[in-house]
């Protein structure tokens, strides 16, 4: 995955894992604060949605 994980919105940490797989779905999260990002069906998508923020376009 040569997509590039913002750093975190919430606690600024940059321990951020890759997508976690599961049967149908997938999504990120912060490994300090816990913050999840939303579930989405592709590892690109997760990524997309983590990497926005608000006052940014999608």
């Amino acid at each position: 995955m040569s997509e590039e994980l913002k750093s975190c919105p919430f606690c600024g940490s940059r321990e951020i894992s890759t997508p976690h797989p599961s049967d149908f779905n997938t999504w990120v999260h912060c490994l300090i604060c816990m913050a999840e990002g939303p579930v989405k069906d592709t590892a690109h998508a997760a990524i997309a949605a983590w990497n926005t923020r608000a006052g940014e376009k999608a």
